[in-house]
Parts: structure tokens; sequence; C-alpha cells
């Protein structure tokens, strides 16, 4: 038998205990790394995949993905998980006999490298998929054939099975998959059975698959672009029982492989392997809580056991000992002349909660460690975790001199989270949102502790019927806008970031328990009452963009100026860049500060202004000629009427905006009206302008995410339609936790323009994905939904806020390429 525990110094591990507490499982990098590396020199033309199910921990899926394998996945969270962990969806096969149509619509959308078809309906079921998002999917058929594996410890083919399709069938099926005209079949699988200890066994295995696979390939419409022959590669967890001979293998299974690939020069050949990779990686540390002898027998019980260890406890396996040692003080203490057996449980209230039976050892000690090798594989993911309550245990990795905590141990609160009641059938709109949360809003998801999941953002849900109605309106009468600021709460929101002296609205009259807004907790309220209505925000009217302008570079007497409206209503503002000629470079605009008969004016025409129409003040960008530099000035349309012309434009989406065409001629303007004149230097009142604008894209981000993840609310008012939105549901937490990172480096003051630019893209990116998915999941309910209609329609205008996604990508590689920190 070779080594069955991976080469960690027992110190270490006892120094592991002391910190993150037992049970925990122990993973080596360097032994997965050296598990690859030593099937490739043995099998140098076989391309090897990553079976998560055995550790879908998703560092060592990472880490496997690093040293070059794929990764086999079959389930929705393994596949994101790959994704995670860096592999391209060209490296990811899904196989699976009960794929959801959640799975297949999202390894449609990705395109991954293959499919692998278990039934003839999965296979019109994938091709429905593709053809709704206009698109050719590669898929491989499981066979199920004639022949079976004689050295497997559980059989998976050659016998009736879910897994697969009969080799008697495989003709008819053939026959179906040439009517799919979305479908490519570019591959073969065949899984003959698991824990394959005998060489011999692989190479027959390997030996008919490939056959088989060349008997069919003629009758084939496209040459195949691999062969998937399984794996089931075995690792030794008895005593008896001797690793897999993988130099007789390779030596063995190599010609068949170029025999093969000489005359299907366009085929690779593939082994999926989980155990084989994993399972000696890892070992499980539990700690002796009690020693007692009963009627003759000694007992250890240990606070981890079949809830955490199944297949020590012969759940899946027969019930033998895995590899077991003592550890005491940071040292192994090996069997001798006085040892005597002893049986190691864990704590849960069963007797077949039993990890070690007539173990010959040293009398453990309470607080002695037992270590079990061979763990890496079918630990955590494979067991009853939550068998009276006491939760998954840690995992961690070591990886050279680093140790890192890859898996936190459940929290006690974390899982009594999961438990609220929550009415499926309850009347009003929040039944979708809870629906929702059901699958996205769970402990461990990382938004824990952040802005989004604080308290005050539920007491929002009784806005939402007035957004939605309001939403409706505004579309028709852009100064519907005056029934939200009716609203005491939605007043005090407009409010947020108005100075205290100058706000007559604060958040403590709001009702929402607060009394302050930092800026994480803002972004957070933009993106869930963006779920309620987008159009909505766009038409209140507070201070944005240019009142944190005018805080970053005005006066005491500007800022004065610009805020006091808010002391007594609502005072509307906006922020006059664009030029329809120059667009938003404000550098090549044609607006000018120029002097005329003695004195200052304004003369320029900008285009999609929000708001300017009902705005009481705002800003103008324009060249001031005196000094030959860019500068802002504020202005009040009502202080000359005669010399603004004000147009409202049609547009398409986020009506709430109110654009306009705003033209100023001859408007004028005094000193005291530029702001920043009094002796700020132009480089830091651009660069504080320019923090304003970097502080406003994550707001524009929230509002991306949460009009997508309303949309999805929206659909789910039909429960049953669930299962289409799962991975989006799952896409729209992943980015919330990226958003927080983003909102972290504003807060802490070293913001990263290329973060922000990546976060704003995908939010963007998000909703649209949702929009297409509805117009293909739903068209019908599309037709007859004027308002998911509408809302659809608005998320089509958020490139608007920030151009094209080509400017997204340009900021960020040109502020990665030049290392700079905004």
């Amino acid at each position: 038998m070779t080594t069955l525990f991976p080469d960690t110094d027992p110190s270490e591990i006892a120094e592991i205990a002391a910190v993150a507490g037992t049970p925990f499982y122990l993973y080596d990098a360097a032994t997965l790394r050296g598990r690859l590396d030593a099937l490739r020199a043995a099998l140098p033309q076989v391309e090897f995949f990553y079976s998560l199910k055995s550790n879908p921990n998703l560092s060592v899926a990472r880490v496997l993905h690093d040293h070059g394998a794929g990764c086999e996945v079959s389930s929705l969270l393994e596949l994101e998980t790959s994704l995670k962990a860096g592999a391209a969806p060209e490296r990811i096969l899904m196989v699976g006999p009960g794929k959801s149509e959640a799975e297949l619509a999202r390894a449609v959308d990705l395109g991954i490298k293959a499919i692998v078809v278990e039934s003839a309906h999965e296979l019109t079921q994938i091709d429905a998929l593709a053809r709704l998002r206009g698109r050719v999917q590669n898929v491989a058929l499981r066979i199920n054939p004639d022949f079976h594996a004689g050295g497997a410890k559980l059989n998976m083919s050659g016998r009736p099975t879910q897994f697969g399709i009969d080799q008697s069938d495989l003709s008819e099926v053939l026959v179906k998959a040439e009517d799919c005209a979305h479908l490519r079949v570019c591959g073969l699988h065949a899984y003959m059975g698991t824990r394959i200890l005998s060489y011999e066994t692989v190479v027959a295995n390997v030996r008919n698959i490939l056959k088989l696979a060349t008997d069919i390939a003629p009758t084939l419409r496209y040459a195949l672009d691999f062969v998937d022959v399984g794996g089931g590669f075995g690792i030794p967890y008895y005593e008896g029982e001797k690793e897999l001979d993988l130099e007789a293998l390779g030596r063995e299974v190599t010609p068949l492989v170029q025999a093969f690939c000489a005359a299907h020069e366009q085929t690779r050949v593939v082994i999926e392997l989980g155990r084989y990779l994993s399972g000696p990686s890892g070992q499980f540390v539990t700690r002796v809580q009690h020693i007692k002898n009963s009627k003759g027998e000694n007992f250890a019980v240990c606070d981890g056991g079949s809830n955490v260890h199944a297949a020590a406890a012969g759940q899946g396996f027969l019930r033998k000992n895995f590899p077991i040692r003592l550890l005491r003080a940071g040292q192994i203490v090996g069997a001798h002349d006085s040892s005597s057996n002893w049986t190691l449980t864990g704590p849960l209230c069963t007797p077949q909660d039993v990890i070690g039976k007539s173990v010959a050892m040293a009398s453990p000690q309470v607080g002695d460690l037992i270590s079990i090798g061979q763990s890496g594989a079918y630990g955590p993911s494979a067991s009853p975790v939550n068998f009276l309550g006491f939760g998954a245990p840690a995992e961690i990795m070591i990886d050279g001199d680093a140790l890192t905590l890859v898996r936190s141990r459940d929290t006690v609160d974390a899982r009594l989270a999961l438990q609220q009641p929550s009415d499926l059938r309850r009347s009003g709109s929040s039944g979708p949102a809870a629906l929702a949360d059901l699958y996205a809003a769970v402990p461990g998801n990382g938004l824990e502790g952040t802005p989004f999941a604080d308290p005050c953002l539920e007491r929002l849900s009784g806005l939402q019927p007035l957004f939605r109605d309001v939403g409706a309106r505004l579309d028709r009468d852009p100064e519907s806008w005056t029934a939200l600021w009716e609203n005491p709460t939605v007043r005090a929101l407009t409010t947020v970031g108005v100075p205290e002296a100058f706000n007559g609205f604060p958040l403590r009259d709001s009702g929402l328990g607060i009394s302050d807004c930092p800026y994480g907790l803002h972004v957070a309220m933009v993106e869930r009452l963006a779920r309620f209505d987008a159009n909505c925000i766009l038409s209140l009217p507070g201070p944005s963009l240019s009142g944190g302008a005018v805080l970053a570079t005005g006066t005491k007497a500007q800022i004065a100026r610009f805020f006091d409206g808010y002391r007594f209503g609502p005072q509307g503002t906006f922020f006059a860049v664009t030029e329809p000629d120059a667009g938003s470079d404000a550098s090549n605009g044609r607006s000018t500060l120029s002097s005329k008969k003695g004195g200052l004016v304004l003369n320029g025409v900008k285009t999609l202004v929000g708001g300017v129409a009902r705005a009481e003040i705002g800003l103008f960008f324009a060249h001031i000629e005196a000094t030959g530099r860019m500068g802002l000035v504020m202005i009040r349309p009502s202080d000359a009427p005669e010399c603004v012309k004000i147009e409202r434009l049609g547009t398409n989406g986020l009506r709430g905006a109110d654009l306009c065409q705003l033209t100023l001629t001859d408007f004028p303007v005094t000193q005291d009206m530029v702001l920043g004149s009094s002796g700020r230097s132009l480089r830091d009142g651009f660069m504080a302008i320019n923090g304003v604008f970097e502080r406003n894209r994550p707001m524009v981000a929230a509002m991306a995410l949460g009009s997508g993840r309303g949309l999805i609310e929206l659909m789910l008012e039909d429960p049953a339609r669930l299962p289409f939105y799962q991975d989006l549901l799952a896409r729209h937490t992943a980015l919330l936790v990226q958003l927080v990172k983003v909102i972290r480096a504003q807060e802490s003051g070293r913001p990263k323009v290329q973060d922000i630019s990546k976060i704003k893209m995908q939010a963007v990116s998000f909703a649209d994905q949702v929009v297409r998915r509805i117009t293909d999941q739903d068209p019908m309910r599309f037709l007859k939904d004027a308002e998911l209609r509408r809302r659809c329609r608005d998320v089509k205008a958020f490139e608007y806020m920030e151009g094209t996604s080509n400017i997204h990508l340009l900021n960020a590689y040109r502020s990665y390429a030049a290392g700079v920190i905004q």
C-alpha cells in the first residue's frame, strides 16, 4: 500500500486544530498536482477532466484547473464553481441523468464543450433550448454498452441503469439526433464503473469503448471531437488493497490510444477522474471528546463522525477501516505492544455512527486528534452534515507555506436563517421576491455583514406598489414623479447627499429606522428600489451628480446656493455635459463662457440632459475663453428664461430620466457662478469631479442589477418558473459580491477605475441576459404583459448612461495598463 496521508507535519495539523477548531478536512495542493502529473506521464496522449462530484470545493477545483485539468460537472453549482475556478466553457463537460431545465439552459448559454446526453428526451430538450437561443450546442452521447466492467467495485454500465442510452437503442437515437438542427454530436461517453484498482480492468474498458467508438463513428455526420472512456480509477482504502499500477496501465493503454487517434485524427481521448485525483490529497481530522469502556469494548467518542465523513462510516462502502492514525501534542502516536482495539465514534445519537472499528492503537486521551487518510474525495459534500444540526466542517488547504481556510464551518445562525417561514401563497408583490430569496439569499453567499444584507432594505418593500404604479405613469406623463415625492420615505431617500444644514427631509423621519446613509448602504438601496422600477429612481429630484460636484469643488456660498432649495421642498437638478456633435467628451465641446459687453455670457447646446425641464438649478460644462480651460458653471434657468430653450427628447426607455436638449444663448453669468473659482487649482478641481463620477458609476451598476432582479421577480409571480431563473439569481448574487468589493474600495479611498468599469459592464450585461431569457423562455407572457415589456425596454436603455460597452472595456484596459488607482 502506498502513502495514505499527505506529507503534512503533524505539528502543523495540531496548530490548525488549535486555530480553526475540529472537525476539519485538510487538502494538500501539492498532492493534487502530483496526481495529475503522474497521470500525464503515464498517459501523455489523453486529456484529463476533473470530476467535481468527488470534491466540489472551489479551491480544489482551482488547483486542478490551474494545473491543466478540464472540469466535469453534474449540477448548476458545480458548473458555476468551475467557472469561478477559472475554467473556460470549452473546458467543461456536463453529465448526469436528470439535468434540470435551468442547468441545461445555463450550459447552452455558455456554450460548454459538451452536454453529455443520457436519453432521447434530453436530446430534444437541449435542441429546443439551443433553437431559442439561435445557436448550435455540442453534445456527447453517453452509451450504456452491452459489455461490463468485471473489476469495478461499483458497476454503472453494462446492466439495467438510469445512466446513458442502451447500445441497442443507439441507432434510433442517432436518427433523432439528425433531426435536431441545433445540436452537433461531437463526442461519445461511456463510464463502466468506479473504484477500479486492477489496471487490467481499465485496459479492457478502454479497448472495448474505443472499439465501440470505431464502429459508431462512420454513422455520424461529423467526425468526433472526443471519446470519453470514463475513468473510475480507484485508490486503496483498506488493509490489503494496492495502488492502481499506473505504469502498467500506461504501458497497455497508450498503444490503444495511439492506434485510435491515428485512425481518427480529429478525435481526442478523454478520461474523467475524481476520486483518483482528490482522494489522496485529503485527510479528515477530529478530536477525541470522551473515552469509555462498555461491556469490555473500548470507545473513543469524537466531535466528528459519520455526519461529516459518511464514507469512513461505510456509507457507500464496505464497513472497513480507512487509514487511521492517532496524533498527540503534534506527534504521531504509533501502535505498540500494549496497544488495544478501539472503536471510534462520532457525536450522533445512532449506533451507526462508527468511523473506526477495532482499530489497534495506543490508548487515546481526551483532546487527542484522530486523522483519517484518503479522505479528499466524497467527504463533507457526500455526508449528512445537517443530521442533528452539527453542520458542515471547516475545509482547509495547505500549499507550500500557505495555509488557507477554503470553506468556513457552518454556523448556527446561518442555518437558522434558512428556516425563516415564508408563505409561498401569500398575496402581494413580495411573494416572488421571497421565492427568489429562497434560492439566492442564503447564508454563505458572501453578502452577510454587507450593505446588501442591511435590515432596512426589507423595510423598503412597502414602496413597491407605488413604484410600479408611478413607473407606468411616467411613460405617459413625466410630471408623475410628484406622486413619489408625496411619500415621506421617498422624500428622505431623494435627499440623501444633501448636507444636513440644508436638508428638510432627514432620514430619521423616514420610518426606515436609520438616521444616516453611508455610501455602501446608499448603493444597496438603489439596487433594491430598482427591483421595483428604475424609472422612478431617475425621476426623483435629488442632488445626484451635480450635487456631488458642488460639494467637491464649490465654495461655501456656492454650496449654500445650490442646496438651499432642499430646506422646504423638491429641487430638481441637472448636469449638462454631452453635446450633439462631441458626445460626452467635454474637452471637445463647443459650449463657451465668454465676455460680451463687459459681462460674461454662456452659450452652447447640451443634449441628453436628464431632468432639466423640471430642475431649479444645475451645472453646465463649458470652455472658459479667458483661461482656455474647461469649467463648470452653476445656473438657474429661471434667472434668464429668455436665454434658455429646453426641448424634451423622444426616448425609448427610462423615460423617468426626462432627457432633454438644453440650449443657452447669451445666458448672463457672474464670476461667483463658476465652480471652484476662488483659487482651487484646475487639476484638483477635475480630480475631485472625476471622483464624483467614479462614486456614481457603481450606482448605475446597482440600478442595472436591481432592474434585472426585478424582472426575474415579475416572472416568479408564477412559482413554476423558478427553475428557468435559478442560474440568473445565482449570478445576481455573485455580482452583488463583486459590487461590495468596489464599494469597500470607494469607502477606503482607493477605488480602482478598472474594477468600477468591469462591474458596471457586467451589471448591464446581466440585465440584458435576463431580458433575453424572458423573451426566449416565455415570449407569450412578454407579449401580453405591458409592464414586463416596458421594464424590459428600460433595461435596454441602460447603455445610454455610459455610452457603449466599448467605453467600459477601454477604461478598464487603460487604467489597468497604466497602473492607475483613481
